[in-house]
């Protein structure tokens, strides 16, 4: 008679398996995006907890987490060269009282 391993459970294992997407890539990319369109601020908390993953992976693929920093980089990039244009071109001249 040969032994026969038991079957695996099932459903699946209750924990996150390793080597997968970081469970928050997802919706940091999602914050990065809605910050590129509407409110780069948004951005620098993005950035923020991007690079605190990718400094600790834990074993998860952080590939969309890298996309998220660029985005976010970019973002804050142009919504800083939005600011120095309007200011150098006197844009915000209308808002100081005379």
């Amino acid at each position: 008679m040969t032994y026969q391993p038991p079957p695996p459970p099932p459903g699946g294992s209750p924990y996150p398996s390793m080597g997968g997407e970081h469970p928050q890539a997802q919706k940091l990319l999602i914050w990065s995006i809605v910050g590129l369109i509407c409110c780069a601020p948004i951005n620098i908390w993005v950035l923020i907890t991007a690079n605190g993953i990718e400094k600790s992976p834990g074993g998860f693929d952080t590939s969309k987490v890298k996309t998220t920093r660029i985005i976010a980089i970019v973002s804050l990039v142009l919504w800083a060269a939005g600011i120095i244009i309007n200011w150098t071109t006197g844009a915000f001249t209308a808002l100081i009282p005379q």
